[in-house]
């Protein structure tokens, strides 16, 4: 009797949806600190402290590798084209979304080219390895990470090729994952995809579909739904975080870091030419609250004032600065 055929092969695994779970969860932990930061309500060194740095490239790199598997699950039957053009351009509005966002919000630090960017054209650069031997992608891997590590050239500091990352600085952006070195932690995804699939036609038959485990309780469930809804998760999370940690900041009247930063270097500044302290506290408390009533802090700390807005600061910082009477 003639063997079986192969049954079906999935397209999702209960295993790797827990997986990606997991990281929109941490993800969500880590954006929480972050913005408890922004509002001045707790203080964590993100970007001094080994654990943090850790913390974050071990959440992004899952987050990359899980999309560069999927990628090989998505195309193991054949790749549906409309699926995955319907993908790509939902991921590509997202990001254009997230973009438009972050130059109101944050004109200093914008997002240009971030995690939803990066999934997008790693996406369609991923197609041309979901066909290779996985020790070839492997290599391929490691040797773009390498490169993204070491090798640097002025032509990629220019704007328009600052997305590629060979550059001797990280620009300021609140989310820069660029091509290199991140696009090598896709192709480890990938290549594990293509080593699962040259195991399993191996073994001469296809898994079951459950990635050797099945959910397990309502935590199991809801680490699937989050993985499975990610990208609406990653998109709805932030603004909610934002606006109940402002509420919160309002209500416990705390300062924001910025604004305390602003206070302290011109209070500095104040007492230097002879002003008490205390003199110089209320002034630059002074200018620090009308520039924000007026709309023009985030200019100011930008550096992005016209003509008439710098006038305008020059009133209010002669209006602000009370003489000391001592």
């Amino acid at each position: 009797m003639a063997p079986s055929p192969p049954a079906r092969a999935p397209t999702r695994l209960p295993l790797i949806d827990a997986a990606r779970g997991a990281a929109i969860l941490a993800m969500i932990a880590y954006h929480a600190c972050w913005n408890l930061n922004l509002f001045g309500l707790a203080e964590f060194d993100l970007f001094g402290n080994p654990l943090w740095l850790a913390a974050r490239t071990l959440i992004l790199g899952s987050f990359l590798a899980l999309s560069g598997l999927s990628l090989v699950l998505a195309a193991e039957l054949g790749l549906d084209r409309r699926r995955f053009l319907r993908r790509l351009a939902l991921l590509t509005a997202a990001a254009a979304a997230v973009s438009a966002v972050s130059y109101l919000a944050f004109p200093q630090s914008p997002i240009f080219f971030g995690v939803l960017h990066h999934i997008a054209v790693a996406s369609v650069l991923g197609l041309a390895f979901v066909r290779l031997p996985w020790a070839l992608t492997l290599a391929t891997a490691l040797a773009v990470i390498v490169a993204g590590e070491t090798l640097s050239h002025p032509i990629f500091e220019q704007a328009p090729l600052q997305w590629v990352g060979l550059m001797s600085f990280e620009p300021n952006s609140n989310d820069y994952v660029p091509l290199f070195p991140w696009f090598g932690v896709v192709l480890l995804g990938i290549a594990a995809g293509r080593f699962r699939q040259e195991r399993i036609r191996t073994a001469g038959a296809w898994e079951d579909g459950s990635g050797g485990w099945f959910p397990q309780g309502r935590a199991g469930r809801l680490l699937i739904l989050a993985g499975r809804h990610s990208l609406a998760v990653y998109l709805l999370h932030q603004p909610v975080l934002l606006g109940l940690l402002w509420l919160l900041a309002q209500g416990v009247g705390v300062t924001p870091p910025e604004v305390r930063n602003f206070r302290e270097s011109c209070t500095a500044s104040c007492t230097m030419n002879g002003a008490r302290p205390n003199v110089c506290a209320a002034n630059c408390r002074c200018i620090a609250d009308s520039l924000i009533e007026q709309g023009l802090w985030e200019r100011t700390l930008a550096d992005r004032l016209d003509p008439a807005q710098g006038e305008q600061v020059g009133i209010i910082a002669q209006r602000c600065m009370t003489p000391d009477p001592e």
